[in-house]
C-alpha cells in the first residue's frame, strides 16, 4: 500500500513566522506602546506557531503556554474543529497513527455537550489541502481550530499542538509533548482537557470520565482501524465494493483483536455483511459474493452488532447499533418505538438505516431534525445532506428538499445513485426540468446514476415510452437488480409486475430489507401490495409502522 502524502503541520504563513517569532516577542511591548502598524503586528504576533520545548525532561516539567486573552464568551456552544495532525516522521504507519490520534481527540471533545465539534469526515476533508486556516474554519462554520503535528522515532513520540481563534488567529493555547508511544492515551486526554479548559468549559468528574471513555488509546489498534477505514472509504462508490470491504474487515478484525472494547470497529465490520445480504435480496449478480458469504453474513451481523452494543460508549451509540441490528436481522417487533427513542437522542450520530423506518412512516420531522443536528457537526458529509433532501421529499416539501439538495452539491463524501437521482427529481418537482435533465446527463456522474435519473424524470412527467426505454437501458448495462426494477415498475404503474418482483424478493433470505429499501426509494407510497409479500407483512405487523405509507409525489402513471 502506497503511503499517503503528508501535509505541513501548519500554514505557510505560520511556518514563515516561526523563525521570527522570538524576535517579534522582544519588540511587542514597544510596538504596542507606539501603536504603529497595529493591524499588521496583530496578525504576525498572534498567529505564531506552537511554543517548542527542549528535550523530554523539560516538556514534562514545564507547563503549557497560554496567551493571556481568554476565548470570547458566547451564548450557546463553542465550536471547534480538530484538523488532521500530519506525520512529520517517515515510519510506514506514522500517517495512520497521526490520523488515529486526531480522531481520538475529536471523539474526546465531542463528549462535552458544551462544545460543537466538527466530525471526522468534514475535518479530514482538508487533509493534504494547504489552505489558510481561516478559510477552512469558514467552510466548517467553526470559531476555533486545533492544529498539530506528530513525529515518532521508535518508542519516542513528539506531538506539537495549538488552539487558535479562527477569526483573527489569536493563539489560545499551545504545547509540545515528548513522551513514549505507550503514553498515547494520556497525551490524548491531556490535549482534550487543555483545549476544553482554554475554551472556558468547566470540567467536572463526569465530564472527565466521558472524555476518557472516548476511543481506545491503543496505538496499534488505532493504526489498524485507520488502515481499515481507508479501504472502507475507497469501497463506497467503487465497482469493487465487496472486495474492498473484505480487505477493510481484515484490518478492523486486527483492531478488535488488539483492543476488544472497540465499538467503532465492530460497527464498521457489519457493513460488508449488510451489503452482501441486501444484494442477495435484490437479486444482484456479484461475482465477489459467494454462497459462504451469504451463509456467514447473518452470523457475523449478530456477533458484531452485539459486541458494538456491549462496548458502546454512549446511550446513543447503543441505541443506534440496536436499531440497525433489529432492522437487518428482521427483528421488527417494536421497531417504530425503537426508532422514536433513537430520534430523541441528541448526539451527532445515528443508525445507518434509520431513514428506512422513519421517512416513509410519518417520522419525517423528527428525522430531519436529527439529520440537521448531525449536519451541523459534519457539514461536508454528503450522505447526511442527501438523506435530508430525501426526507423533505417524503414530507412533500419540495422547496425544502431543493435547499438541502443544493447544499448537498457542495459536500465531499461519495454517495450512491440515490442521492443524485433524488436531486434530479427535486429539480423537476420545483419546475426546473431543464436543470434536472442536464444533471441526468452530466458526464461526471456514473452511468447508473444518469440512467436512473433520466428514468425518474420520465416517470414524473408521465412519459411511459421514455421511462420504459430508460429501464431497459439500465438493465442492459448493469444486469438484474430487482430492487431498482421494483421501483421502476411501480412508478410506471405496472402493478402486476411490481407485485411479481416483490413476491420474488420476499421469498429470499433477508429480502425484507430490500423491500423496505424499495419503499424508501420509490416516494410513491406502497410500491407493492402487502399480500404479495407474506414474510415482509408478518414482520411489519409487529413493528408499529403504518401501512401503506402516504404517497408524497404524484406519479401520473401509477394509479394505486
Amino acid at each position: 500500500m502506497s503511503r499517503r502524502a503528508r501535509t505541513p503541520a501548519f500554514s505557510s504563513i505560520a511556518r514563515a513566522r516561526y523563525a521570527t517569532g522570538r524576535v517579534l516577542g522582544r519588540v511587542v511591548i514597544l510596538v504596542l506602546a507606539m501603536a504603529v502598524g497595529l493591524l499588521l503586528t496583530d496578525r504576525l504576533l498572534l498567529r505564531g506557531p506552537p511554543d517548542r520545548e527542549n528535550g523530554a525532561a523539560q516538556s514534562q516539567t514545564q507547563g503549557p503556554s497560554y496567551r493571556s486573552e481568554p476565548a470570547p464568551a458566547r451564548s450557546g456552544r463553542q465550536s471547534v474543529a480538530v484538523l488532521p495532525f500530519p506525520a512529520m516522521s517517515n515510519g510506514p504507519d506514522d500517517d495512520y497513527f497521526a490520523d488515529g490520534l486526531t480522531e481520538e481527540i475529536i471523539d474526546a471533545l465531542a463528549r462535552l455537550p458544551q462544545l460543537l465539534v466538527t466530525a471526522r469526515t468534514s475535518a479530514f476533508h482538508f487533509k493534504n489541502h494547504n489552505l489558510p486556516v481561516d478559510d477552512i474554519a469558514r467552510r466548517l462554520g467553526v470559531d476555533h481550530v486545533v492544529e498539530g503535528s506528530v513525529s515518532r522515532a521508535g518508542s519516542q513520540l513528539r506531538i506539537a499542538v495549538r488552539l487558535s481563534r479562527a477569526s483573527d488567529g489569536f493563539l489560545l493555547w499551545s504545547h509540545s509533548y515528548d513522551r513514549r508511544t505507550e503514553d498515547t492515551l494520556a497525551v490524548r486526554d491531556d490535549i482534550a482537557r487543555r483545549v476544553a479548559e482554554a475554551l472556558d468549559v468547566v470540567l467536572d468528574d463526569g465530564s472527565r470520565a466521558r472524555m476518557a471513555g472516548a476511543g481506545v488509546g491503543n496505538p496499534e489498534a488505532l493504526i489498524e482501524f485507520q488502515k481499515g477505514r481507508e479501504l472502507f472509504e475507497r469501497a463506497h462508490g467503487s465497482d469493487m465494493l465487496i472486495s474492498l470491504l473484505r480487505q477493510a474487515n481484515r484490518h478492523f478484525a486486527n483492531a478488535v483483536a488488539i483492543a476488544p472494547d472497540f465499538p467503532d470497529a465492530y460497527l464498521a465490520m457489519t457493513d460488508l455483511h449488510r451489503h452482501v445480504l441486501v444484494r442477495r435480496g435484490n437479486g444482484v449478480l456479484d461475482g465477489d459474493i459467494s454462497g459462504a458469504d451469504i451463509e456467514r453474513a447473518p452470523v457475523e451481523l449478530e456477533r458484531n452488532f452485539s459486541l458494538a452494543i456491549r462496548h458502546a460508549r454512549t446511550e446513543g451509540q447503543r441505541l443506534a447499533a440496536a436499531f440497525d441490528r433489529a432492522l437487518a436481522l428482521g427483528r421488527w417487533a417494536g421497531l417504530s418505538t425503537l426508532a422514536d427513542r433513537l430520534l430523541a437522542e441528541r448526539e451527532c450520530e445515528t443508525a445507518l438505516s434509520i431513514q428506512l423506518a422513519a421517512a416513509p412512516f410519518g417520522k419525517g420531522g423528527a428525522l430531519h431534525r436529527t439529520l440537521s443536528r448531525i449536519s451541523a457537526c459534519d457539514p461536508l458529509q454528503r450522505r447526511v445532506r442527501a438523506h435530508m433532501m430525501r426526507t423533505r421529499l417524503w414530507q412533500g416539501d419540495f422547496a425544502g428538499a431543493l435547499a438541502d439538495g443544493e447544499r448537498m452539491r457542495d459536500t465531499v463524501a461519495t454517495d450512491s445513485a440515490g442521492g443524485m437521482r433524488s436531486l434530479a427529481m427535486t429539480l423537476a418537482l420545483n419546475h426546473r426540468s431543464g436543470e434536472a435533465r442536464q444533471l441526468s446527463r452530466a458526464r461526471q456522474q456514473p452511468e447508473n446514476v444518469r440512467l436512473i435519473s433520466r428514468f425518474s424524470i420520465a416517470a414524473l412527467e408521465g412519459d411511459a415510452e421514455a421511462a420504459a426505454s430508460m429501464q431497459q437501458d439500465y438493465l442492459h448495462a448493469f444486469g438484474p437488480d430487482d430492487g431498482w426494477s421494483l421501483v421502476m415498475e411501480a412508478q410506471r404503474g405496472n402493478r402486476n409486475e411490481a407485485d411479481r418482483l416483490a413476491r420474488i424478493m420476499d421469498a429470499r433470505p433477508f429480502g425484507y430489507v430490500s423491500l423496505l429499501q424499495a419503499v424508501f426509494r420509490c416516494y410513491c407510497g406502497a410500491p407493492f401490495d402487502l399480500d404479495a409479500t407474506p414474510d415482509f407483512a408478518a414482520r411489519l405487523a409487529g413493528s408499529g409502522l403504518p401501512w401503506p405509507p402516504a404517497s408524497p409525489i404524484n406519479f401520473p402513471l401509477k394509479h394505486w
